[in-house]
């Protein structure tokens, strides 16, 4: 080897380490409420005293630890990091975002200021997005708390993920108190995830919980535009006052064609005590869902809890001339829900197809509302009802399918009551028995009426309270809709469906099928 190349390699080998050296140094950054933007931030006793200072200036592969304490500030997240070298934020459980004082409400950021939904007074505490997308970043482990309103023209967010990226994660936050009280026109987002460019945005929300959140027109949570291959899971939102969570199309938040969340996985969140019964912005009624898909496409949920909401999970559109499609909801618990536990149909020219399939439901329709435990709306087409396990309450009312031509094909479930009315309503008829009912419509042939032997069936009321959320559904003893080995509904579900129908795994994470390849009816295998 020549002196040159030798000297070159030497260079080389030295400009490598060093900047792995740097790199390593880098690794790690603080923030911390006795810190100073001056510093330069490597250390705890060098910590920047602002999260927005330390999102200008990370690049991928920095970890940022946020230290105790409260922290008043609107944060603009703009940076990528890589597949392999992620930017991450990590509120250790410790660090508080608060927007009742020193913050300004509201501005959209400048980087999605040019879309007309969001366009101009939509702004987060927690602002995740930039001109040409955001990659590979994660946001952990704080709370986003106290972003209130009374203007009609502003609309608070506590974290606002907007325009393109992938990579984005959001997980084990706590975000509340994010309120409008404009009344009827007011507008707000616990968490507000919006794909407004032709380029999707991919993002992952889990672990996270949302509540106290009072929303007006909008949702707690939701997922709008083109947004894609979406996972929500093992959430808790709780005691809001409109919708849990809402995966949203043709609301021109992207551009056409580009306008529809799909291919979502939302599974494992906990989703109670949500209800517009004391919002103006909703007509004080029980009309808003735990879970929601209006006008999205390719979305399961699955394995999700929901009770004391208006209606359980909800699939339609809510625009017409615009279909939703490609639902399936299986292996959920649906149970003392305000208003029904499944709907389907609504507003949509062609309708809102999917799969309803291995569901277990009780008691829904807590206030009387006529709607039963399964609804079906206008224009509703290509629905399988299947597997299902339909326990309803005292009004005894199982399918409430108030319009002709359903376009639902019903069989393999088990529908028991104690009431001493029983119900179906289909295609706009009433039937007071099962076998009319049976007899009728052709639908169920296979279907059961016998008790399922869920193992503890919970007395469940809901209270009047003075301020949102209203009511609030409590259940003693705490309810366990798994059913013995003895039950009718062991092996009594049609296995030919397949597991795009009724998923691989229970509701417990136990295989879907037994050995012999057979299916329970209800949420759970043995």
């Amino acid at each position: 080897m020549t002196t040159r190349k030798l000297v070159r390699g030497l260079i080389l080998l030295f400009a490598g380490w060093l900047a792995f050296s740097c790199a390593a140094q880098a690794t790690s950054y603080y923030v911390a409420k006795s810190g100073n933007d001056s510093n330069t931030g490597l250390s705890k006793q060098q910590a920047w005293l602002t999260i927005g200072h330390a999102a200008q200036v990370v690049q991928a592969g920095s970890t940022v630890y946020v230290g105790a304490g409260v922290y008043h500030e609107s944060v603009n997240f703009g940076n990528s990091g890589t597949a392999s070298a992620p930017i991450i934020f990590n509120g250790q459980g410790v660090a508080v975002v608060d927007g009742s004082s020193g913050v300004p409400c509201c501005s959209t950021p400048s980087f999605v200021s040019g879309n007309g939904f969001l366009c101009c007074t939509t702004q987060g505490l927690f602002n995740i997005g930039a001109a040409a997308g955001v990659n590979y970043l994660t946001v952990e482990g704080f709370v986003v708390q106290n972003f209130r309103t009374a203007s009609a023209a502003e609309v608070p967010v506590g974290v606002l993920i907007a325009g393109s990226g992938t990579g984005i994660s959001l997980l084990n936050n706590t975000v509340k108190n994010i309120q409008t009280t404009a009344g009827k026109n007011g507008n707000a987002y616990g968490i507000g995830v919006f794909g407004t460019s032709a380029t999707p945005l991919s993002v992952a929300v889990s672990g996270n919980t949302v509540t106290g959140c009072l929303t007006g027109e909008s949702e707690t949570t939701t997922y709008n535009g083109n947004v894609q291959n979406f996972i929500v899971s093992n959430n808790t939102i709780y005691d809001n006052d409109n919708i849990g969570m809402d995966a949203i199309g043709f609301e021109k938040v992207g551009p056409t064609g580009f306008d529809q969340a799909m291919n979502g996985d939302v599974f494992g969140n906990l989703v109670y005590n949500n209800s517009a019964k004391d919002n103006p912005g909703e007509g004080h009624s029980y009309d808003q869902d735990g879970l929601y898909c209006d006008g999205c496409t390719n979305v399961i949920f699955e394995r999700n809890t929901l009770y004391g909401n208006d209606l359980g999970i909800e699939a339609t559109s809510e625009n017409e001339g615009e279909v939703g499609s490609n639902v399936i909801i299986r292996n959920n618990l649906i149970y003392a829900n305000n208003a029904n536990g499944v709907s389907v149909g609504g507003y949509a020219k062609n309708g809102t197809g999917g799969s309803i399939v291995n569901n277990s439901l009780y008691d829904n329709d807590t206030q009387n509302t006529g709607s039963g435990e399964f609804q079906i709306q206008y224009r509703a087409t290509g629905i399988l009802f299947e597997n299902n396990i339909v326990y309803a309450g005292a009004q005894g009312l199982f399918i409430h399918g108030f319009v002709p031509g359903s376009g639902v094909t019903a069989n393999y479930n088990d529908y028991y009551t104690t009431s001493k009315t029983t119900k179906f309503e289909l295609d706009g008829k009433s039937y007071a028995s099962f076998a009319a009912y049976q007899s009728a419509t052709g639908q169920d042939g296979n279907s059961l009426t016998v008790n399922p032997d869920y193992l503890t069936v919970p007395t469940c009321t809901s209270t009047k309270e003075s301020a949102p959320p209203s009511p609030i559904t409590t259940c003693s003893p705490t309810p366990d809709f798994d059913i013995p080995s003895t039950s009718p509904a062991v092996n009594a579900g049609n296995a030919s469906l397949g597991t795009a129908d009724f998923g691989t795994v229970d509701f417990n994470g136990n295989p879907r099928l037994n050995a012999n390849g057979q299916i329970n009816l209800g949420a759970y295998e043995q």
